[in-house]
Protein backbone atom coordinates (compact mmCIF):
# COMPACT_ATOMS: atom_id res chain seq x y z
CA UNK A 1 0.00 0.00 0.00
CA UNK A 2 1.52 3.18 -1.06
CA UNK A 3 2.15 5.93 1.62
CA UNK A 4 0.61 8.57 1.69
CA UNK A 5 1.89 12.25 1.67
CA UNK A 6 0.03 14.99 3.14
CA UNK A 7 -1.31 17.92 0.44
CA UNK A 8 1.05 20.99 0.19
CA UNK A 9 -0.13 24.63 -1.70
CA UNK A 10 1.62 27.13 -2.18
CA UNK A 11 0.25 31.28 -2.33
CA UNK A 12 2.30 34.40 -1.94
CA UNK A 13 3.60 35.96 0.89
CA UNK A 14 1.85 39.27 -0.53
CA UNK A 15 4.37 41.10 1.58
CA UNK A 16 6.49 43.10 -0.72
CA UNK A 17 10.28 43.51 -0.59
CA UNK A 18 11.37 40.72 1.03
CA UNK A 19 12.36 37.09 0.42
CA UNK A 20 11.27 34.33 2.35
CA UNK A 21 14.01 32.00 4.44
CA UNK A 22 11.98 29.87 6.00
CA UNK A 23 8.71 28.04 6.94
CA UNK A 24 7.66 26.37 9.28
CA UNK A 25 4.69 25.18 11.61
CA UNK A 26 5.09 24.74 15.52
CA UNK A 27 3.72 21.81 17.38
CA UNK A 28 0.27 23.59 18.30
CA UNK A 29 -0.03 24.55 14.64
CA UNK A 30 1.08 28.14 14.66
CA UNK A 31 3.17 29.38 11.67
CA UNK A 32 6.44 31.00 11.62
CA UNK A 33 7.91 32.61 7.96
CA UNK A 34 11.45 33.67 8.55
CA UNK A 35 12.34 36.68 5.97
CA UNK A 36 15.01 38.98 4.62
CA UNK A 37 14.25 42.79 3.34
CA UNK A 38 15.62 43.38 -0.72
CA UNK A 39 16.45 46.62 0.23
CA UNK A 40 20.29 47.78 0.13
CA UNK A 41 19.08 50.96 1.16
CA UNK A 42 17.59 53.26 4.15
CA UNK A 43 17.13 56.83 4.92
CA UNK A 44 19.66 58.22 7.65
CA UNK A 45 17.83 59.07 11.06
CA UNK A 46 19.60 62.27 11.30
CA UNK A 47 20.05 63.79 7.38
CA UNK A 48 17.19 61.89 5.72
CA UNK A 49 19.61 61.18 3.00
CA UNK A 50 19.61 57.30 0.98
CA UNK A 51 22.59 55.29 2.94
CA UNK A 52 23.72 51.81 1.95
CA UNK A 53 22.88 48.99 4.57
CA UNK A 54 26.47 47.63 5.13
CA UNK A 55 26.44 48.14 8.78
CA UNK A 56 25.21 44.32 9.50
CA UNK A 57 21.26 43.43 11.18
CA UNK A 58 19.54 44.40 14.08
CA UNK A 59 17.77 41.76 16.87
CA UNK A 60 14.91 39.59 15.10
CA UNK A 61 11.42 41.41 14.81
CA UNK A 62 8.45 39.23 15.47
CA UNK A 63 5.38 40.61 13.93
CA UNK A 64 1.75 39.23 13.80
CA UNK A 65 0.45 38.46 10.73
CA UNK A 66 -2.54 37.27 8.77
CA UNK A 67 -3.80 33.74 9.70
CA UNK A 68 -2.89 31.14 7.51
CA UNK A 69 -5.79 28.51 7.29
CA UNK A 70 -7.43 30.04 10.66
CA UNK A 71 -4.25 29.59 12.35
CA UNK A 72 -1.98 31.97 14.05
CA UNK A 73 1.05 33.22 11.62
CA UNK A 74 4.43 35.03 12.65
CA UNK A 75 6.39 37.23 10.25
CA UNK A 76 10.59 37.20 11.71
CA UNK A 77 12.86 39.93 10.22
CA UNK A 78 16.33 40.75 11.20
CA UNK A 79 16.37 44.28 9.87
CA UNK A 80 19.25 45.51 8.12
CA UNK A 81 21.47 48.37 9.53
CA UNK A 82 23.24 50.85 8.15
CA UNK A 83 25.68 54.01 8.74
CA UNK A 84 25.70 57.04 7.84
CA UNK A 85 28.79 58.52 6.09
CA UNK A 86 28.65 61.92 6.44
CA UNK A 87 26.48 62.76 9.69
CA UNK A 88 28.24 63.82 13.00
CA UNK A 89 29.60 60.77 14.55
CA UNK A 90 28.52 58.13 12.00
CA UNK A 91 25.11 57.78 13.49
CA UNK A 92 23.86 54.22 12.46
CA UNK A 93 20.31 53.66 10.99
CA UNK A 94 17.89 50.68 11.23
CA UNK A 95 15.81 49.99 8.32
CA UNK A 96 12.01 49.81 8.49
CA UNK A 97 9.84 48.15 5.35
CA UNK A 98 6.97 49.99 4.30
CA UNK A 99 4.42 46.81 5.41
CA UNK A 100 5.39 47.43 9.37
CA UNK A 101 6.04 50.14 11.95
CA UNK A 102 8.79 50.06 13.71
CA UNK A 103 7.16 49.28 17.26
CA UNK A 104 4.51 47.87 16.33
CA UNK A 105 3.75 44.43 17.30
CA UNK A 106 1.78 43.59 14.07
CA UNK A 107 2.17 43.91 10.39
CA UNK A 108 0.26 46.65 8.54
CA UNK A 109 -2.15 43.84 7.02
CA UNK A 110 -2.51 42.64 10.37
CA UNK A 111 -3.46 45.90 12.14
CA UNK A 112 -6.27 46.55 9.02
CA UNK A 113 -7.34 42.74 9.92
CA UNK A 114 -8.20 43.86 13.20
CA UNK A 115 -9.95 46.84 12.42
CA UNK A 116 -12.40 44.59 10.29
CA UNK A 117 -12.71 42.13 13.28
CA UNK A 118 -13.86 44.67 15.31
CA UNK A 119 -17.03 45.74 13.38
CA UNK A 120 -19.44 44.59 14.89
CA UNK A 121 -17.60 43.86 18.10
CA UNK A 122 -15.99 44.92 21.05
CA UNK A 123 -12.43 45.30 21.98
CA UNK A 124 -12.18 42.44 24.23
CA UNK A 125 -14.60 40.38 21.72
CA UNK A 126 -11.62 40.18 18.84
CA UNK A 127 -8.61 39.78 21.98
CA UNK A 128 -10.59 36.51 22.67
CA UNK A 129 -10.91 35.33 19.32
CA UNK A 130 -7.31 36.18 18.13
CA UNK A 131 -5.63 35.51 21.43
CA UNK A 132 -4.69 38.67 21.27
CA UNK A 133 -3.77 41.18 24.68
CA UNK A 134 -6.84 43.86 25.09
CA UNK A 135 -3.75 46.82 24.88
CA UNK A 136 -2.58 44.99 21.77
CA UNK A 137 -5.81 45.57 19.84
CA UNK A 138 -6.40 48.83 21.16
CA UNK A 139 -3.06 49.61 20.09
CA UNK A 140 -3.83 48.65 16.47
CA UNK A 141 -7.21 50.84 16.72
CA UNK A 142 -4.96 53.71 17.54
CA UNK A 143 -2.59 53.18 15.26
CA UNK A 144 -5.55 53.02 12.22
CA UNK A 145 -6.67 56.30 13.77
CA UNK A 146 -4.24 59.25 12.06
CA UNK A 147 -3.35 57.19 9.29
CA UNK A 148 -3.88 58.87 5.84
CA UNK A 149 -6.02 57.95 2.94
CA UNK A 150 -4.03 56.69 0.13
CA UNK A 151 -6.62 57.43 -2.46
CA UNK A 152 -4.30 55.63 -5.17
CA UNK A 153 -5.69 52.16 -3.78
CA UNK A 154 -9.41 53.70 -3.88
CA UNK A 155 -11.43 52.21 -6.92
CA UNK A 156 -14.47 54.20 -5.98
CA UNK A 157 -16.81 55.36 -2.97
CA UNK A 158 -19.83 53.59 -4.91
CA UNK A 159 -20.58 51.78 -1.34
CA UNK A 160 -19.69 53.20 2.33
CA UNK A 161 -20.05 51.72 5.46
CA UNK A 162 -19.67 53.28 8.85
CA UNK A 163 -19.22 50.97 11.83
CA UNK A 164 -19.07 51.26 15.90
CA UNK A 165 -16.09 49.97 17.33
CA UNK A 166 -16.25 50.05 21.36
CA UNK A 167 -13.50 51.67 22.53
CA UNK A 168 -12.86 50.89 26.35
CA UNK A 169 -14.01 48.49 28.93
CA UNK A 170 -17.53 49.39 30.63
CA UNK A 171 -18.16 52.96 29.13
CA UNK A 172 -20.08 54.49 26.51
CA UNK A 173 -16.73 55.21 24.41
CA UNK A 174 -16.83 54.53 20.31
CA UNK A 175 -14.99 55.12 17.20
CA UNK A 176 -16.01 55.09 13.57
CA UNK A 177 -14.56 52.81 11.23
CA UNK A 178 -15.32 53.95 7.75
CA UNK A 179 -15.19 51.55 4.59
CA UNK A 180 -15.54 51.45 0.98
CA UNK A 181 -16.94 48.67 -1.24
CA UNK A 182 -13.92 47.78 -3.71
CA UNK A 183 -14.64 46.70 -7.71
CA UNK A 184 -13.00 43.32 -6.32
CA UNK A 185 -15.25 42.89 -3.91
CA UNK A 186 -12.75 43.21 -1.15
CA UNK A 187 -13.41 46.41 1.80
CA UNK A 188 -10.83 48.43 2.77
CA UNK A 189 -10.45 50.60 6.28
CA UNK A 190 -10.63 54.33 4.31
CA UNK A 191 -10.27 56.18 8.53
CA UNK A 192 -11.25 55.47 11.81
CA UNK A 193 -12.90 58.16 13.51
CA UNK A 194 -12.20 59.62 17.54
CA UNK A 195 -15.70 59.26 18.23
CA UNK A 196 -19.14 59.09 16.50
CA UNK A 197 -20.29 62.82 16.98
CA UNK A 198 -21.70 64.75 14.25
CA UNK A 199 -19.18 67.74 14.12
CA UNK A 200 -21.05 71.26 14.39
Amino acid sequence: MPISTPAKISFPLDIPQVDVLATKQTRDNKFIITVESRRDTTQCGVCQQEIACNYGHGQVVRLRHLPILGQETTIEIRPRRAQCPTCLHNPTTTQTLKWYDQRSPHTKAYDRYLMKQLIGSTVADVSLKENLGYDAVLGALERQVDDEVNWDEVQNLGSIGIDEVAHQKGRKSYRAVVTARQDDGSVIILTVLKNRKKKR
